[in-house]
């Protein structure tokens, strides 16, 4: 047996379209989503607290501005299975970040 400090990193572009678009996932940002909700009253307060939750850390100014412009978007005409908060949180849910801890 060899034993190592660190993980090596093995994720290929499937494994994380399939761990993005699992039920375990969409069923995690949906929760996330309603609880950022109930949390904060506009969007800046919302992503503070997932940033505070996912990565107890807060967002620089940059994570921030990016995060405002995306939930703030237009919509693309077509049926989303997910709101735009829904699908933001899966992808903060699903960042290097969330998954790995160094």
């Amino acid at each position: 047996n060899i034993t190592s400090d660190q993980r090596a990193v093995t994720t290929v572009a499937l494994q994380q379209l399939f761990v993005l678009n699992s039920d375990f996932m969409i069923h995690s940002a949906k929760a996330l989503a309603t609880r950022l909700a109930q949390e904060a009253d506009d969007d800046a307060g919302r992503i503070r607290r997932a940033f505070e939750l996912l990565f107890a850390r807060s967002p620089s100014e940059q994570e921030l501005q990016l995060g405002l412009r995306y939930v703030s978007a237009e919509e693309n005409e077509g049926k989303q299975l997910l709101t735009r908060w829904e699908r933001y949180c899966q992808a903060l849910l699903g960042t290097n970040e969330m998954m790995y801890v160094d």
